[in-house]
This record gives structure tokens, C-alpha cells and sequence, in this order.
């Protein structure tokens, strides 16, 4: 595998191509994916002078990082590496060359998808049997190319150019949504429901005045309650066309939040239907991610950390931890750019911290290839974090 870079430094541009050595090549090419597992091991090496820079990140029993790679060590680093007190981590790479673990969503089946969701929204006031078995059909395409995956690797934001944002966003509503609805054991009707009230979980803001909806500056109390009615107004276009009452419930509850304070019911807990909550977290997800007219989309890791911190006080948190699970948000063999100007390959993702990947640093700060191997756990340095990813080598 050859990966091509650009990197601009000191007003330079640099093109690089590189081979990546024959283990990542072949990792990448068979398609395996690698699961870390870490753990501290005790230091081998007693005998380092004061003053010597370190050769590894050292840690205590507890996992806490004492002396950082590269700096030097002190009389008290060197008395407790004469106790062998002074601990290193270590990876286990698990491979699994299960076939169907990772699905990859191609620009022409999710261009196809957004254009009967577009014709859809279009259609809102008038959804005829034959433009809801359309939906139907479409809905169907979504749970084929999902079933049998346990995750999905979805660039969300390079099909936003494809049009409008709203049809884009109901699409990887829907797409995430499925993913969890399986992994949680759902079929049938059940599994069809799910995907279709996400599907249509936004389609109120059809009804929405154009420049209330695109407005980049804040939103008076009286906008905001405009745009608080397209659950409702949602449910209302819906009510008059052949569907399920838990689709309804999907598009009137996907803004309502665990601890009460959603809208428009502002129900809470169990008073949420369990497809309205799973609707709620990645509707969260994907607005986070993407640019909105009033503010920049965050970082992928970002929106899914913001999630995690209100599990519970705004979502369940048994399906933020299946969400968790589902989603590759870097995968192998992704490059990307560290906050620290660091260019790396990402070679595994950790199960509990997939926002934090293992990454190998091919280029330094400066641009400089890296020919020594040179590795950053992005779960244990908190200090980095990825500031842009580049899928065009993902297998």
C-alpha cells in the first residue's frame, strides 16, 4: 500500500509517498481489524543514569504516567526503577479477519438513498401509498446493507456536498440508527419502524420558514420556539399516511431528554419510547459533527465524548455504550493530522476508547518522515487528539 501526503510547512509544500513496511500493507490489503489490549508490565532495565533521557513513558503500578519518553531521569525515577517500581505499557494486537464486521457505504448507494429521501421531504404534505412504498424500499436498501455488520465506517461529512443538509442528516440518522437497532437484536417491523422514524424524525421542518432554519445569527426565544414545533408538525403530516403509531412517536419524541427537559412533551426515563431514544442520541451525534450556519462541526471524537458525559442526565446510557460499539470514527489504515502537527496511520482502535485510536507517527511536527517505529496511544495521552482525518487510504 502507498499512502500520498501533502503537508505545508514553513510556507513549503511537501509531497510525500511513502511505503508503509509489509505488516501494515498486509494488515490493511486482508482487511483485519485490530483490537488493542493494554497493560503495564514491569521494567526490565534497573540501571539509568540521573540525567539520561528515558527511553519509554514510564508509569506507576496505578497506570499513572510519571516521566514521559524523551525526558531525563530523576534521583527519585531512578529509586523506584532500583525497586522495580517503575512500569511500561505494553499492546496485545488482536486480529480478526471477519468479513462482514466493517461495512463501507459507497458515494453512489448513499446518493441513491438521499435522493428518495429528498423526494420524500419534497412530498410531505401529500405521502401517497405509492411514495410510501417507495420509503418502504428504501428502508429495506438501509437494513440489507446493514445486517450482519457490527460497524460502520461512514465519512458523514464528505456526502454533506451531495444536497440539502436536511436530507443528509436524516440519511446518517437513519444509517446509525439501524446499526444500533441490530446490534440490539431488532427485526421485522420492529428493525423497520426504527429506520423509518429516523428517517422521517426531522421531516417537520419541511414545514419550517426557510430563513429561520438557515439563520447564521442566534435565534430569538420566538424563532426557537418555531423550530420546536417540527415534532409535532412532523407527526401531523404522518398521522394522515399508512404508518405505524411507533414511527409517530419516533418523529414527536426525538428531541425529549432522559432527565425531562426536552420538548415537546417533556417526558422523561421510560415515558420515551426506546426507538425515540436511540433516534435522540444520533440525531445528537450527527448535528454535532456537521456544519451548521451559526457554528463549525466538531471533531467526530468530540461530538461522541459530549454524548458520553450526558449519558444518563440526557440519554440512555446502555444505548450510548451500544453506540459506542458500532461506530469506527477512525478506521485502520485512515490517516491523521494530531492537533501537535503530527502525521500518523491509525493501526487500532481500543474497544472501550474508539475517539482514541492507536496511531504510528510517520511525519514529526516539522514534516520530518519518522524511519524509526514511533507509536502515540491517543487513550493515554490526552494531551492529543485528532484534528483531521483523511480516509482516501481506508481499504
Amino acid at each position: 500500500m502507498y499512502v500520498i501526503l501533502a503537508i505545508k510547512t514553513n510556507s513549503l509544500e511537501w509531497n510525500y509517498l511513502e511505503c508503509i513496511d509489509e505488516y501494515y500493507s498486509r494488515l490493511f490489503k486482508e482487511e483485519i481489524l485490530v483490537l488493542i489490549t493494554t497493560y503495564l508490565e514491569p521494567l526490565s532495565i534497573t540501571t539509568f543514569n540521573i540525567g539520561q533521557p528515558s527511553s519509554y513513558d514510564l508509569f506507576n503500578r496505578q497506570g499513572i504516567l510519571l516521566l514521559t519518553k524523551g525526558k531525563p531521569i530523576t534521583t527519585n525515577i531512578q529509586e523506584l526503577l532500583q525497586r522495580r517500581q517503575i512500569y511500561t505499557l505494553k499492546y496485545d494486537l488482536n486480529k480478526s479477519q471477519d468479513p462482514n464486521i466493517t461495512h463501507k457505504f459507497s458515494e453512489s448507494e448513499y446518493q441513491d438513498i438521499v435522493v428518495d429521501v429528498r423526494e420524500a421531504f419534497e412530498n410531505a404534505g401529500l405521502i401517497s401509498s405509492e411514495r410510501l412504498h417507495k420509503t418502504f424500499l428504501v428502508v429495506d436498501k438501509i437494513i440489507n446493507e446493514l445486517e450482519g455488520t457490527k460497524r460502520v465506517y461512514l465519512d458523514l461529512n464528505k456526502f454533506r456536498k451531495f444536497d440539502n443538509n436536511t436530507y443528509i442528516h436524516s440519511v446518517n440518522v437513519a444509517i446509525l440508527a439501524t446499526l444500533i437497532g441490530l446490534q440490539m437484536n431488532f427485526t421485522g417491523q420492529a428493525l423497520r419502524d426504527l429506520t423509518l422514524g429516523a428517517m422521517f424524525h426531522d421531516i417537520g421542518k419541511s414545514a419550517i420558514p426557510i430563513e429561520v432554519l438557515n439563520k447564521t445569527s442566534k435565534l430569538t426565544d420566538e424563532e426557537l420556539e418555531i423550530i420546536k414545533k417540527h415534532p409535532i408538525l412532523g407527526e401531523e403530516m404522518l398521522r394522515k399516511s399508512n404508518i405505524t403509531g411507533e414511527v409517530l412517536t419516533i418523529v414527536r419524541h426525538h428531541h425529549e431528554r432522559c432527565n425531562g427537559k426536552g420538548y415537546p412533551d417533556a417526558v422523561r426515563q421510560s415515558e420515551i419510547g426506546l426507538n425515540a431514544q436511540i433516534v435522540a442520541i444520533t440525531d445528537v451525534f450527527d448535528a454535532l459533527v456537521d456544519d451548521r450556519p451559526y457554528r463549525k462541526g466538531l471533531p467526530p471524537y468530540h461530538a461522541l465524548e459530549i454524548i458520553i458525559a450526558e449519558s444518563n442526565e440526557q440519554f440512555n446510557k446502555e444505548i450510548v455504550n451500544i453506540f459506542i460499539q458500532c461506530l469506527i470514527l477512525y478506521p485502520e489504515g485512515s490517516i491523521v493530522t494530531l492537533n501537535t502537527a503530527e502525521v500518523g496511520i491509525v493501526i487500532g482502535i481500543h474497544q472501550t476508547y474508539p475517539s482514541r485510536p492507536l496511531v504510528k507517527i510517520l511525519f514529526d511536527k516539522d514534516g520530518n518522515y519518522l524511519h524509526d517505529d514511533y507509536f502515540c496511544d491517543l487513550s493515554q495521552d490526552l494531551t492529543k487528539f485528532i484534528k483531521s482525518v483523511d480516509f482516501r487510504s481506508v481499504p
